[in-house]
């Protein structure tokens, strides 16, 4: 299934056939998708109506128990925003007979802490101030929930990680880098006692004479 999608990425325009006639303008069909899924690579289901809009089988794939008015569409892993995907002569619109093309549009939707630039992907790791500071390493989490260890680094600065990207969907093999920064965020209405303040100041005076 995955070979038959990815043969029929859009790239060239549409198959004209061998009709002079104008063909039919496609059935265009957005469809969204988290930054997880385009990292691993999904399979999506789009339900048409049915009555006037009729879904028609696939001739190239044998399915017998598949759904006659669902179309199933395999996203490739790393596929991009704006990405378009041709089925061609797929769908019959009102009462014309006429086939139409089906062209899915693949719609990226924000990540909470990923911003992709490309195969690249950008984070910063919001982090408590205890976990900086007692913390020899840091830790972020990748799209397939892998942790990553990296070196502390200051706060603000940018650490690369190479191959922990996005995949190339058209390029096997190729991944893009993570990079990241953390931000510390420091505690709200911190109440320390005399002694703790004292204590905290020899801390960091100690910290301070090591730089």
């Amino acid at each position: 299934m995955l070979r038959e999608t990815m043969g029929k990425l859009c790239s060239k325009g549409f198959d004209k056939g061998t009709s002079h006639r104008k063909a039919p303008p496609p059935v265009w069909c957005p469809l969204r998708c988290t930054l997880d899924e385009l990292y691993n690579g999904v399979e999506k289901r789009i339900k048409f109506p049915g009555g006037r809009m009729k879904l028609l089988p696939d001739p190239g794939v044998i399915a017998p128990n598949a759904d006659p008015e669902t179309l199933v569409v395999e996203i490739p892993a790393g596929a991009k925003n704006g990405l378009k995907i041709v089925y061609p002569r797929r769908v019959i619109l009102d009462d014309r007979k006429v086939p139409r093309d089906v062209i899915v549009d693949v719609i990226e939707e924000p990540h909470a802490e990923f911003h992709r630039h490309g195969n690249d992907l950008w984070a910063i790791r919001k982090i408590p101030l205890m976990e900086y500071v007692t913390n020899e390493a840091l830790t972020i989490e990748t799209l397939d929930k892998r942790l990553l260890t990296v070196p502390k680094i200051e706060p603000g600065c940018v650490i690369e990680i190479p191959n922990e990207g996005m995949p190339c969907w058209h390029c096997i093999g190729e991944t893009g880098s993570i990079f990241v920064s953390f931000e510390v965020i420091y505690p709200k209405n911190l109440s320390l006692t005399r002694e703790e303040k004292d204590e905290l100041k020899k801390l960091l005076a100690k910290e301070e004479n090591n730089v």
